[in-house]
Parts: C-alpha cells; structure tokens; sequence
C-alpha cells in the first residue's frame, strides 16, 4: 500500500513539472543546449519532444560557449520569459565560469542556467553556483530528471516571485520607499525569507543605513548557511563602510564555503596587505596560486578522461593511455574524489587481462583512500583474475568489514565472493554468498549454476 502511495505522489510531481515546463514554452520560451556532449544533447531534445515541446522551434545547439552567449544577446530583450541555457561544465578544456559570469552580468534572472557535467567535486559545484548557475546536472540523467531541473530553474511566477521581481526592479531604479513597502508584503507570504532580507538590506544599503543592512543580510545567512550571495553582500557593505576587520571575516567565511575561487584568496591577501600583515597576505597568494594549479590540471585530467570516453569500446588500448595521462596529470592534487578514475582504469585493465597491473593500479588508489571498500573490493576481482583467490578472500573480507552493505549493491559481488570462497574450500561460506546474490536477482544465472554445482 505504501509503495503505491509513493508511486501515485511521484506520478503527480512528475506531471506537475511537465506541466510547468509546457507552460514555460507556451509562454513563448526557449532553450540553448551548449554542449558538445551529442548524446546528452539529444537527450534533452527528445525529452522535451515526449512531452510535446516543438524542440525545432524552441531550441537551438552549439558546441560553443561563444555562440550561446550571441544567441542569447540577440533574444533575451525579446523574450516574455527567461532564456533557458544548459551549458555543458567544460568544453575544449575551457570552463562555462566565464560564460556564466558574463550572462548573469549582462542579464541577471533573464537568463536561467543548467550546467551539466559528469563528475564534480562539492567545491566545484559550488563555485559553480556561486558565479550565478541556477541548476545542476549529473550525467547521465533520467528524462524525468531532466524536466524536474528545468522546472526548478525557471521557477514559474507564482505571487511571492511577482513580488520579489518587482521590489529587484524598483531599488534598481531607485524607488526605495516603494521596493520596502513590496518587500515587506512579500516577507507576510512567507516569513524570514532569504530573498525578503537580501532585499530589504539592499534598500538600506542604497540609504546607507549600514547597521539595519547588515542585520539583514546576516538573517538571510541564517537562514540557509551554505547559501554564498548573503556574505558577498556583507563583503561590499563591509567595502562601503571602511570595516576592514569585518570585511576579512566575511572574505574568509565566503573562502571556507568555496575554497576554489581564487580571486577571493587574492582579495583575502590585498586586504591583509592593507593591514600591513605581509606574512599572511604572502599565504594567500600562495593558496591562490596553489588552486589555479590545480584548477589547471583538473581541465586536463577531465578532458583527458572525457577523451577516454568516448573512446569506449572501440579502442580499449588507447582509452587505457589517455585515463593514465588524466591521473598522471592530477599529480599531487589526486584526492578521494578522484578514485572514480583508478575506477575506471581498473576496468580497462582487467579488460585486456592485465590483471596485475589493475592489482597496482588499485594499490595506488588505496594509498589515497585506505579503508574504500569499493577499492577493497575491486583489488580482490583484480587477484581473483590472477588466479590468487586466497589474497582475493583476504581483500573482500577487508572490504565487507569497511562497508557490510557490499553484498546489497549488486548480485555480482555476492557471486565474486562466494566464487574466491569456493576456490578456498569455504563450501559453507560460498553457498550463504550465492545465497545473498540470489536474493537480489533470483534469475543471476552465474549464482544459480554455482550454487547448482555445489548442492551436487
């Protein structure tokens, strides 16, 4: 009963999107798919077509950050309704930052940005929001992902977003009285909004009434800590002031919550130059260039690996080169966040039999992250391949004890195991592992014809 429950409220949500993306086109909307993904942009297209959007004449595609951005000059000012972009994260070992920063600039919510990209670190994805991206997009997506996101992006005009909208346009012309008065109709809709304090502290900003600005940019951080627009505004209240020890404060909060963007490291390090703090001012000159190295070598490992994709199957040996020259070129940065990549050439490796190499490459990812039960895991299949069943027993065994979910998660792991117990003589153990895979999917053939030979 509860799952059909839960199935019937996800049917509705699912139509409830779709009908706020319809409306979002029949209200003479358009999209711009900037990707040179051909497999993730045709997706888009013909998700949008299953839910009858003319995609010839709503969308368009490039595979240039470049001609995203003329196109949107050209039909933002004609557009009723935001422009919709999907920018893909890297392009030509180029980031979308710039773009984005430059959209937003030039046209601030006129413009609704998705950004994809297939894997991203929690730092990264929040530079990315930071500079002004609205969404984002893991690949591969479901279609129904695809229209949920765009459903948050444009973010239909319900009453309190009329309102909101309203009092941006009037404090930009200087109607302040007017822009707090909506402000405050719109805190009634709904109380301690985010967006109501930054507005209401934009107005008294523009009176340079600071005190009574600051108190509501700080109420908008409360309210959502890990959201980044509150302390940029308390950084230029700060400016404005002259309150140079707040302003460091701020800097260095907003630097803890994205430690990637390094023209704040180099704000941080002009602002202790300014205090006459050298030493420290040095440091951060340092870190930043430190993460513009890093960022540098990031766009050459994913161009690297996204190369290595699309490779595939066609040419085994080669993706194997270029997933090598992505780690390699990850150098000292590699992180936990990279183990996806030793994933990968683990996979690659065993593939072309090389199951020894595949047992070093697993060995160098442990040195990053010596307790990954998937790394365990994966060492073990790659011993296993050697015929060394009991070092593979003694790596799942590790495995099983960092993570005691392992078996859950696929019935191949069940079988991996219960295969390198046979191969040990752990009859008993073999058939409770074959056991659990079988639970997962009755029809394993594998499992069933192991377990088959063991009950002979």
């Amino acid at each position: 009963m509860s799952n059909n429950i839960m199935r019937v409220k996800t049917d509705q949500a699912t139509r409830r999107y779709e009908r706020i993306v319809l409306d979002y086109f029949a209200a003479g909307g358009m999209a711009v798919i900037a990707t040179d993904d051909e497999s993730f942009a045709r997706m888009v297209k013909l998700t949008l077509a299953g839910i009858r959007v003319d995609v010839r004449a709503t969308c368009r595609d490039t595979a240039e950050y470049d001609e995203a951005v003329t196109f949107a000059n050209k039909a933002v000012t004609r557009l009723p309704v935001p422009l919709l972009l999907f920018l893909e994260r890297r392009m030509r070992k180029t980031t979308c930052i710039k773009t984005i920063k430059v959209l937003k600039n030039f046209y601030a919510d006129r413009v609704r940005v998705i950004v994809a990209s297939t894997e991203i670190s929690r730092e990264e994805m929040v530079l990315t929001h930071e500079v002004g991206a609205d969404s984002f997009i893991t690949k591969p997506i479901s279609a129904n992902a695809i229209i949920e996101k765009i459903a948050f992006a444009i973010r239909p005009n319900n009453q309190l977003g009329v309102l909101l909208d309203r009092a941006a346009e009037l404090i930009e012309s200087g109607d302040l009285e007017q822009a707090q008065r909506i402000t405050a109709k719109a805190m009634e809709i709904k109380p301690d909004s985010l967006k109501c304090h930054l507005l209401l502290g934009d107005v008294a900003r523009k009176r340079g009434e600071y005190e009574a600005a600051e108190k509501h940019y700080q109420a908008a951080a409360r309210v959502e800590k890990l959201f980044i627009e509150p302390l940029k505004r308390l950084v230029e209240l700060c400016r404005e002031s002259g309150e140079m020890d707040k302003r460091l404060a701020y800097l260095t909060r907003l630097d803890s919550l994205s430690p990637l963007n390094f023209e704040r490291k180099v704000e941080i390090g002009e602002t202790y130059l300014a205090k006459g703090d050298t030493e420290k001012a040095k440091g951060c000159f340092e870190e930043a260039r430190r993460v513009v190295t890093r960022v540098a070598s990031d766009m050459v490992s994913e161009s690297l690996m996204e190369i290595a994709r699309k490779i595939g199957e066609k040419d085994q040996e080669m993706a194997l080169r270029f997933v090598t020259e992505a780690i390699e070129a990850k150098g000292e940065a590699l992180s936990q966040a990279d183990l996806w990549m030793f994933n990968d050439r683990g996979i690659l490796l065993r593939r072309q039999g090389l199951w020894s190499q595949a047992v070093e490459n697993y060995a160098k990812a442990l040195n990053i992250a010596p307790g990954d039960a998937g790394l365990l895991y994966n060492m073990g299949v790659a011993h296993a391949d050697g015929k060394q069943h009991d070092i593979a027993l003694d790596f799942f065994e590790k495995a099983l004890a960092a993570d005691p979910t392992l078996m859950t998660q696929a019935p191949s792991v069940g079988y991996n195991i219960a295969t390198a117990h046979h191969r040990c003589r752990n009859l008993a153990k073999a058939r409770d592992c074959l056991r659990a895979a079988l639970e997962l999917d009755p029809d394993y053939a594998p499992a069933k014809r192991l377990l088959e030979h063991l009950a002979g």
